[in-house]
């Protein structure tokens, strides 16, 4: 009995003290030794997402525990980029941008608790990713096992910013969501709230939503109304509806209640009701919890952003341009419609120069990309372009952007890349321009206008040599 207890004791210590060479081996590794293993971890993580991304997941475990793996390597390729490109210092390429640009420096995102402080003798956050992320690992060993039963969807484009410019990005589990409210069977009316900011993607998550297979089988009316509209709203009597009723801002409480009773007479069993808005005021209306849409994090935007603007290059290549476009995330804070209408720009033009005059004209424009935010300006009046410009592109200034629809007659055929060909603009004539052209339903198109300024020049005083006065040029 002493010598099993002897053994036992033994085994315990040896493993005791195998252990602790182990942990000290990792906490002594240097900070490339870790990037090396950061690297073969997420892509050990990309295997198992890519394989699931391919395969129609309908176990809603599965979809959350998917969901937690992609914030992961979203995350870990987050601290990658930023060890290896925070680093990189921007020159200005000619002498008005040497000023501006002489230092551009990656600036962390940071949540309301800082997420990361990363710097460059910081190593510890980076060894607490990487054993983050080997535990995630480990905990989806179900999930890859059952992906093999999983039927597989449709082949996908090669490039992945083809296939994210045709996609819904980062918002798998509330699509599940929403196409699990439709498929439920009610007996009585149901109605699902979706609540976001201006321009968060709840049109398009409904959109995705209503054009699956499981969805189309079940519904062959749906229909699509304005708030403003539904005073004046007829209904076949007997019929099975799914409603999509969008709201802008103002909410018509007694339109709703009378749209609501309309339904409740003229729909059978079964007919569901999904109500968009930007308020709170429309979750009241809902009989199941409402699902709200949240930006992306700056990890899971940069991502998204990553793939937009640099296309088929490899960022590892362009260090200086990935410095830059880490920057440019930061300042679209989350945008959707401004990483594709700058990341489809940006991927035309791998220039240095260009995508710091970009980020400059971000940062320093007044509106700071109010265009693009939860409360857009009304429309601009040329005479007023300084103030309101959200963007300058070629030596023109972008102002006015608005939304049109797939259908609209009236969309302009010249496009930012058009601009670049069409040589010297005449100062002060505005024209319109396609800036971008949404591949998803519901295929919108977003038109800005352009407008080249009158050169500006400095004027000196007789009186007094250091007194000048700026004047544009007539």
């Amino acid at each position: 009995m002493d010598m099993l207890i002897s053994a036992v004791a033994s085994d315990l210590v040896s493993r005791f003290i195998s252990y602790l060479v182990h942990k000290s081996e990792k906490q002594h590794t240097t900070t490339e030794q870790d990037l090396e293993r950061l690297k073969s971890v997420l892509l050990r993580i990309y295997t198992i997402v890519e394989e699931a991304e391919a395969r129609q997941i309908r176990n809603r475990g599965m979809i959350l525990q998917l969901k937690g793996l992609m914030e992961g390597m979203f995350l870990g390729y987050y601290v990658l980029d930023s060890f290896q490109f925070q680093c990189v210092e921007e020159e200005g390429v000619d002498e008005d941008h040497q000023v501006s640009c002489k230092r551009l420096r990656f600036s962390t995102c940071t949540r309301s608790t800082s997420l990361l402080s990363l710097g460059t003798e910081n190593t510890p956050v980076l060894k607490n990713v990487i054993e983050s992320l080997e535990t995630k690992i480990c905990d989806v060993r179900e999930l890859v096992v059952l992906l093999a039963s999983c039927p597989r969807l449709p082949q996908q484009p090669y490039c992945t910013y083809l296939f994210m410019e045709k996609s819904l990005f980062g918002r798998h589990v509330e699509k599940e969501q929403v196409i699990d409210f439709i498929l439920h069977d009610d007996q009585n009316l149901a109605v699902l709230p979706i609540i976001g900011p201006h321009r968060i993607g709840k049109r398009t998550l409904v959109h995705h939503a209503c054009q699956d297979e499981r969805v189309r089988g079940r519904f062959l009316n749906i229909v699509f109304f304005h708030g403003d509209d539904l005073g004046n709203i007829s209904l076949m009597p007997s019929t099975k509806y799914l409603c999509i009723v969008e709201f802008s801002w103002d909410v018509d409480a007694e339109a709703w209640k009378i749209f609501r009773s309309s339904m409740k007479k003229a729909a059978i069993s079964g007919s569901k009701v999904i109500i968009i808005g930007r308020t709170d005021e429309i979750a009241k209306w809902g009989t199941t919890p409402a699902i709200r849409l949240n930006r992306l994090s700056p990890e899971m935007y940069w991502y998204y952003f990553k793939a937009l603007s640099f296309g088929s290059m490899n960022p590892d290549d362009h260090p200086k341009l990935a410095s830059l476009g880490m920057q440019l995330a930061t300042e679209l804070q989350g945008s959707f419609l401004g990483a594709n209408i700058l990341g489809h720009i940006l991927r035309g033009n791998p220039s240095a120069e260009i995508w710091s005059g970009f980020l400059m004209s971000l940062r320093m424009s007044r509106k700071r990309l109010s265009i693009f935010e939860e409360h857009p300006p009304e429309k601009n009046h040329p005479s007023h372009t300084a103030e309101v410009a959200f963007m300058n592109y070629r030596g023109c200034m972008l102002y006015d952007l608005r939304e049109a629809g797939h259908f609209q007659s009236d969309i302009p055929r010249l496009t930012p890349a058009g601009v670049e060909l069409e040589g010297k603009i005449p100062c002060d004539l505005g024209f319109d321009v396609l800036v971008w052209r949404s591949q998803i339903p519901p295929f919108c198109n977003y038109i800005a206008t352009f407008l080249q300024p009158k050169p500006r020049r400095i004027v000196r005083r007789n009186k007094n040599p250091l007194a000048v006065s700026i004047t544009y040029q007539s």
